[in-house]
């Protein structure tokens, strides 16, 4: 999902997370919003997009995965030799949520290497979205 002109321009003027463009805003200070969109927060829980399988395996608990049934670990197996994963696909992030129960250690520990923090910028564009100082001017003043 991409950020568009109408959406930032949205974000800038309600402050829907109260960052505090108003005075930014006022100023006319597009580098400044820029910064404030792009820097990583506290609160802000951004999936990384696609990472190397070795990390679901460095998660993984071998007596969960033991006791996984017969299913769920040729699944799994299937997913581990695939070399990367799409965790920013949510079916992805079903798939290894079902095979290992709420609070295991595997997904615990998958959980904490699957997501980092992002920015604003982010959080409203999808991961890798950032925003420059001619997106906040064509946002707020129509300028190209």
């Amino acid at each position: 999902m991409a950020l568009t002109t109408a959406a930032l321009l949205t974000e800038l003027q309600t402050d829907p997370t109260t960052i505090g463009y108003a005075s930014a805003v006022a100023a006319n200070a597009d580098a400044t919003l820029a910064e404030m969109l792009n820097l990583p927060r506290a609160g802000i829980s951004i999936f990384r997009g696609v990472i190397p399988t070795w990390e679901l395996l460095a998660a993984t608990d071998a007596t969960e995965l033991g006791a996984l049934a017969a299913p769920a670990q040729r699944l799994y197996g299937f997913m581990v030799s695939a070399g990367t994963l799409d965790i920013g696909d949510a079916n992805i992030r079903t798939l290894l949520a079902s095979m290992f129960a709420a609070g295991s250690v595997t997904r615990t520990a998958f959980l904490a290497r699957i997501s980092r923090q992002g920015s604003r910028a982010e959080q409203l564009g999808g991961v890798g979205t950032a925003v420059t100082q001619t997106d906040i001017s064509r946002a707020l003043r129509g300028a190209s």
